[in-house]
């Protein structure tokens, strides 16, 4: 029998070893996927108001126009405020304007609403003429403009007289209203 020599060089064995571990562990970082929530913040809202009421003032400090609705909700993820069952009305005692509809949406940076369904824009008039009324199913208003326009049907009526377009934009302070796309329309003299 011949003797073995038993001569093992511990260092290359204990880098070796070393790796096998560093290798494993890689191998088990590498299957295991971290659970990350890419999708965000969650559509549920964040706050609301029930008989939300707000009053906006000109800079002498007089009411110019109130924002009411049955219900303000806001929600985080997307920052948008609805507003179910809104009424906005112009303060002024020449030309009050009042629009109302099923419910409406708030612009991030609170510049302009926007009116969703059985939307009705009345002004009415303070010299015994009928009110002008116009009807639509989404209407944006930007409130510091004074303007609003719909890019959906839309119908003016004021007494007996009634006007219907596709689309419609109005400008308060240049007094202008504009209709195009299959503009037509009955007009009946005031008696």
């Amino acid at each position: 029998m011949i003797p073995l020599a038993h001569h093992i060089s511990w260092p290359p064995l204990g880098i070796t070893l070393l790796l096998a571990m560093l290798t494993g562990w890689l191998n088990h970082l590498g299957g295991h996927v971290e659970s990350v929530d890419n999708a965000g913040f969650t559509h549920d809202p964040d706050y609301f108001v029930e008989n939300f009421d707000a009053l906006t003032f000109d800079r002498d400090g007089r009411p110019q126009q109130s924002l009411k609705a049955a219900r303000m909700t806001h929600y985080m993820d997307d920052d948008t405020t609805v507003l179910d069952i809104p009424l906005l009305r112009k303060i002024d005692p020449a030309r009050p304007v009042t629009v109302s509809a099923r419910r409406a949406l708030l612009s991030t940076d609170n510049r302009h609403l926007y009116f969703l369904g059985q939307v009705r824009v009345e002004r009415r008039s303070t010299d015994g003429a009928a009110p002008l009324i116009l009807e639509t199913e989404h209407l944006q208003v930007t409130p510091e403009a004074r303007t609003m326009r719909s890019h959906e049907p839309v119908g003016v009526r004021q007494g007996r007289s009634h006007i219907s377009a596709d689309r419609i934009f109005v400008d308060d302070r240049a007094g202008e209203l504009t209709m195009t796309g299959n503009v037509r329309g009955t007009y009946e003299r005031a008696r």
